[in-house]
């Protein structure tokens, strides 16, 4: 979300990325189902108090995090990104299988998408792929196959950006679940 908005920020120290952290933690640990309306608020009034150990107007008063909540806001007011909340739900299920249980290939295809756009898309399939994959039994039979061309700019050597976690994870354990990459 953060590269969406134009926002380098590191995910151990950057202010951004720990507010936004704590912020989906706080609500997934309550059971909660965290829309991108409800986080904005959440950012310029947090429902936790402190950040580790420093309280959250010290680590990022609220001045700074109106101006996060305003860079959200310009993205979810444009229209470009509108589309982005239209169409089918992400279902590996769906992209993998007819209704009658055939089988079908999915092409995702991102050559119009900003780079920014593309890790996003690329981290939310392949995140999904992943949680799907570890709810499966172990198989020695291939069940899925993943190809992706050109992923260098994804798994960078230096650099984690969004896309580079869950292609990893397949990539270390994908195998065991009969998913090939």
């Amino acid at each position: 979300l953060l590269g969406l908005v134009g926002v380098t920020s590191d995910p151990l120290s950057g202010r951004e990325h720990v507010l936004l952290a704590n912020l989906v933690e706080s609500a997934w640990a309550a059971g909660e189902v965290l829309d991108l309306p409800t986080l904005l608020t959440r950012i310029v009034d947090p429902p936790v108090r402190k950040l580790g150990v420093i309280d959250v107007e010290q680590f990022f008063p609220r001045a700074e995090r109106t101006e996060l909540m305003l860079r959200f806001n310009g993205l979810l007011a444009s229209p470009a990104f509108s589309a982005w909340g239209q169409g089918a739900p992400l279902d590996i299920e769906s992209l993998l299988w007819t209704s009658e249980g055939r089988a079908r290939a999915a092409v995702v295809y991102l050559a119009h998408l900003s780079d920014e756009e593309r890790q996003m898309v690329v981290a939310r399939v392949l995140g999904r792929l992943v949680t799907w994959m570890r709810s499966q039994s172990g198989s020695t039979k291939l069940r899925v196959l993943v190809y992706m061309d050109e992923v260098f700019g994804f798994v960078p050597p230096s650099a984690v950006p969004p896309a580079k976690g869950p292609i990893l994870t397949l990539m270390k354990q994908a195998r065991a679940f009969g998913v090939g990459v």
